[in-house]
């Protein structure tokens, strides 16, 4: 019965098992999975689809249009016309209803039609190609941000890590340490309180290494869902904290940004929208030709090729020259005008802003590396104060409120380290992203 009920358990189990997928991943292969499924960076690409599809149509609007239709008509009652009664010898003024014609009549033709000038037209394309390259460095921007959340995201997962590890490190020395001054207590050699101070340690140390734990799932689901991945697959992360590497501040690459030609594309929009308007003065010219058969019938026998169809065919030009639109051209003009000078203001703006967020982020980084410098100084002396305490303590030359400090100097510096580590790698990432690297 026992091998029956194992051997259930276990088939209970082989589907969870297969269900919990797992996946490594680098740093860099994060990023690049991340391109590739990221929500953000799906609906850029449909953004760029649909742009094209703008490009193709406005160019289809200037080729040649071509239609053929097949119209028939059966006249149960044939129309009447009212003919002047004196064509007939009656009296004028006087008219006679008369019927005529066929009961059926068909009739078939192709048309056709072809701009041939159009400056509208013309800038319209240019512009919606260049709207097109504009999504398509938006699509670039839309990256570049989603690079650089996964690459926060990441780097959180590793502090996270970092902090359960540093908690539990402190748990197990601390256990130890309750262990020795447990029995020696139990020896007469120390009081209880000392017991007491360490197992209150222990309980805030349990309970922060709960938290933390929380909070590193969070951080895992974080980096998951900036990555575009099923929150059911578990994820192992390659790269380690000890990958942090100084960053090149002399480079040049954030003149390469999307943000920069962004701005031009939208200058460049701006004064082809302004040729645009200027084009709206310019005359339309488009050619024109169709071709038809004509049959009448009073009965339906138009398959018949002994029965005559009638031909009619022709072509023309048509020009149409804007004569006055009461100032609405005029108007569109001085807009369209007003619309560039402002797309230029604020390009130069742009340009001095982005300047000025490369200086910024080179500050932030140095005082960011300075501060984690300090305090993994810090650390190191931290954890030999404490290492000297514990001595003392267990020579019986230290007092137990003197290990506490220690111990409470330690677990702040601890601290201190992880946040100032996490404050390097997020002034890391945003200066990778104003220098252009990603």
């Amino acid at each position: 019965m026992a091998y029956k009920l194992k051997v259930f358990f276990i088939a209970l189990l082989v589907p969870f098992a297969l269900f919990a997928q797992s996946q490594s991943f680098s740093l860099q292969e994060a990023m690049e999975y991340g391109l590739k499924n990221n929500a953000q960076i799906q609906s850029a690409e449909l953004d760029v689809q649909d742009a094209q599809i703008t490009v193709n149509n406005r160019i289809a609007s200037g080729l040649p249009q071509v239609d053929a239709s097949i119209d028939y008509q059966n006249f149960f009652k044939l129309p009447t016309s009212l003919i002047p009664a004196e064509f007939f010898g009656g009296e004028p003024g006087q008219f006679i209803p008369v019927q005529f014609g066929t009961e059926q009549n068909m009739t078939a033709q192709i048309s056709a039609s072809q701009l041939l000038f159009n400056g509208a037209w013309l800038v319209g394309v240019s512009a919606a190609k260049e709207y097109a390259a504009l999504v398509q460095k938006q699509t670039r921007l839309a990256e570049t941000e989603v690079k650089k959340n996964v690459e926060t995201a990441y780097y959180s997962v590793l502090i996270a890590k970092e902090f359960e590890k540093l908690l539990q490190k402190n748990i197990d020395n601390l256990n130890a340490v309750l262990f020795e001054v447990s029995e020696m207590q139990k020896q007469g050699f120390v009081e209880s309180i000392d017991v007491d101070r360490l197992t209150m340690s222990k309980i805030t140390l349990a309970g922060q290494l709960e938290n933390a734990s929380r909070q590193s799932q969070m951080a895992t689901n974080f980096l998951k869902y900036s990555m575009g991945i099923d929150m059911a697959t578990n994820i192992e992360l390659t790269d380690t904290l000890g990958s942090i590497t100084e960053v090149n501040m002399s480079g040049t690459n954030y003149l390469s940004r999307p943000e920069f030609s962004i701005l031009q594309s939208t200058v460049t929009l701006n004064e082809l929208n302004v040729k645009v308007n200027k084009a709206m003065y310019l005359p339309t010219l488009v050619a024109y030709g169709s071709y038809s058969q004509n049959a009448q019938r009073n009965s339906f026998n138009f398959l018949d090729g002994d029965e005559e169809w009638f031909e009619t065919g022709l072509f023309g030009l048509t020009l149409s020259i804007p004569v006055f639109s009461g100032m609405e051209r005029r108007t569109g003009v001085q807009a369209a005008e007003i619309a560039l000078q402002k797309a230029q203001l604020q390009q130069q703006n742009a340009t001095q802003g982005i300047l000025l967020e490369v200086e910024k982020a080179k500050t932030d980084y140095l005082n960011a590396e300075n501060d984690f410098n300090v305090q993994k100084q810090n650390i190191e002396l931290a954890q030999r104060i404490y290492n000297t305490a514990l001595i003392k303590y267990r020579e019986g030359v230290g007092s137990s409120l003197e290990l506490n400090n220690a111990e409470s100097t330690l677990y702040q510096a601890q601290g201190n380290y992880i946040s100032a580590m996490f404050a390097l790698l997020n002034a890391k990432t945003a200066l990778n992203k104003s220098l252009g690297y990603y």
